[in-house]
């Protein structure tokens, strides 16, 4: 059983808070699977290679530019690992799928969480005599400091702008001093 050889070579992304974005490819049957990743190029592309079904092999990773490579005995094991990195130094995680309608994806797998334009979220007019509590549109809830109706962007959303989330923090901090 032939090994499944990927090959990753930096992006030049990186600033000073963020490393690069290294992109993993290999040719696999005479298709080629390419990932992008800040963290685990590889294991995105073994990801790929178990949604297609193909048998399972070992994975020889190579980067560009280093010495040696990393074996994997499995790729469907290399699939199910991630690394992450966030309040502890970067580290071999388990992988979790995002929830679905959670992140906008590109063809590539990248995921794209920059928050949408003012008239992508939009805040939902109200019509004459409606008020902000007794409007309620379709995928629409209300601030959860203004009262007002919008639509949220994410599924954990509670406030209609930053200004409204910033509010709210405040008068819980405020009333946290006063009950001491």
């Amino acid at each position: 059983m032939m090994a499944i050889e990927v090959r990753c070579r930096p992006e030049i992304t990186r600033t000073p808070n963020s490393g690069c974005v290294w992109i993993a490819e290999t040719t696999v049957d005479g298709r080629t699977y390419v990932a992008r990743s800040r963290h685990g190029a590889p294991n995105a592309v073994a990801r790929q290679l178990a949604q297609v079904g193909l048998a399972d092999r070992p994975m020889v990773i190579r980067y560009q530019g280093l010495a040696g490579n990393l074996t994997w005995r499995s790729f469907y094991e290399a699939a199910k690992r991630n690394y992450s990195e966030g309040d502890q130094p970067l580290h071999r995680a388990r992988y979790k799928k995002p929830p679905e309608g959670l992140f906008s994806v590109s063809g590539t797998e990248q995921k794209c969480v920059s928050s949408p334009s003012d008239n992508d979220v939009g805040l939902q007019p109200l019509g004459s005599g409606e008020t902000a509590a007794t409007f309620k549109g379709p995928d629409t809830r209300n601030c959860g400091a203004c009262g007002r109706a919008f639509r949220p962007s994410r599924p954990w959303t509670r406030f209609c702008r930053p200004a409204c989330r910033l509010r709210a923090h405040r008068s819980r901090e405020a009333y946290a001093r006063f009950a001491q």
